[in-house]
């Protein structure tokens, strides 16, 4: 054997598999670098603006080219592939950017929001613990937090964020409105007045605040407050035909249907291609008997947004009262459909909503009625088909 080529062929395939070098950069090389990955970052943040998401991630990602320990282009990344609804990718992407920089809590409540979109609500709660461990001051999480415990029905433990919020940061205006929607779906109605007034005290050309402070005086009845709220929003801006939509419903509370009417009339005019003037018009034919006019307007409504909750809600109620007409004429089947159609449609109100309450209370209504009339046909020798 011929040992000198061996040992060179040796010499050569070591050489081969070396590892290659890693170029070391001087100071002012790596801030120069730091500035261009911060440069392609500032361009790719406006081409997310812009929805432009394939230019976005050209750019985080020649940010990251210069410097791969920079964190923003990470989350910005994965709020790509989030945009892109590619959760596995975002994932991978907020992962790392906790990796690098397991201090900033940005990178926890990014991920911990991903899971609550994707409604594993146990995974979004422990990294939402997780990121305050390192920061107990970050606002987002406890409010990510707080919606976790709402979306899975645990509003005692929900109410203890936002209060605990509250003392914290006492002049935070975002976190006084969130705790005072809170109340408002909560039911709590004259607490939400009083939160939303406190906001208004403080940041009074708000209209937002005005609407739910006048929303809320509307759920308590007291209309001419409500009234009063809305006509100053409706004084700045005559055409804001979704504020003329809610002086129509106070007015239909009142039974001043012909005033109601009016409003939602213009309304409608103003809006011709949304489907609420649809809702509060069918909400008046309800009101007035006409239930087969109210599921016309109804399912138009519903054709335009079929995510529209308060639809549902309608058709619940109009299901509702059919079942309790039949019901008094002892038509018994058409009575239990009627009520097993509107436990189907309350259903449809998903937890969270303003509406899932109020559902949540129809649907357990209903089904109580339900068995009545089962029981009552069984006494009558009629047995009813599921």
């Amino acid at each position: 054997m011929n040992y000198k080529i061996f040992i060179s062929g040796l010499a050569i395939l070591i050489v081969a598999c070396a590892a290659p070098q890693v170029k070391k950069y001087t100071e002012d090389e790596i801030k120069a670098r730091q500035e261009e990955a911060r440069k392609y970052y500032s361009i790719g943040a406006e081409y997310f603006k812009q929805r432009n998401f394939d230019a976005a991630l050209e750019n985080f990602q020649t940010s990251l080219s210069y410097d791969s320990l920079y964190f923003d282009p990470y989350i910005a990344i994965g709020n790509i592939y989030r945009e892109k609804r590619n959760p596995i990718e975002a994932e991978n992407f907020y992962q790392k950017a906790i990796k690098i920089a397991p201090q900033n809590s940005k990178g926890y409540e990014a991920l911990a929001d991903l899971y609550a979109v994707m409604q594993n609500y146990q995974k979004a709660e422990s990294i939402y613990f997780l990121g305050l461990k390192y920061d107990s001051t970050f606002t987002e999480l406890y409010l990510g937090l707080a919606n976790i415990y709402i979306m899975t029905e645990r509003n005692a433990e929900a109410e203890a964020i936002y209060k605990k919020l509250l003392n914290m940061y006492p002049e935070d205006i975002t976190v006084t409105k969130l705790w005072a929607d809170f109340l408002y779906k909560q039911n709590r109605f004259q607490e939400a007045v009083d939160a939303f007034s406190c906001c208004i005290a403080k940041y009074p050309e708000v209209e937002e605040l005005r609407e739910k402070r006048a929303d809320a005086y509307t759920e308590l009845g007291k209309y001419k407050d409500a009234l009063a709220d809305y006509q100053e929003i409706i004084n700045k801006k005559p055409d804001n035909w979704r504020i003329i939509l809610k002086i129509g419903n106070v007015y239909l509370k009142q039974g001043k249907y012909n005033d109601a009417k009016r409003e939602f009339t213009k309304a409608a005019q103003l809006a011709p291609n949304d489907p609420l003037p649809r809702i509060y018009n069918a909400d008046l034919l309800i009101r007035q008997g006409n239930l087969t006019q109210a599921t016309s307007e109804i399912r138009s409504a519903l054709a335009i947004d079929p995510n529209l909750t308060v639809g549902y809600v309608l058709l619940g109620d109009i299901n509702k009262r059919q079942g309790e007409t039949s019901h008094k004429a002892k038509k018994y089947q058409e009575a239990y459909d009627s009520y097993k159609k509107a436990i189907d449609n309350y259903k449809k109100v998903p937890v969270g909503d303003v509406y899932y309450n109020y559902a949540k209370t129809e649907i357990e209504r209903c089904r109580v009625i339900g068995n009545k009339i089962k029981e009552e046909a069984w006494f009558q020798g009629i047995k009813l088909e599921e």
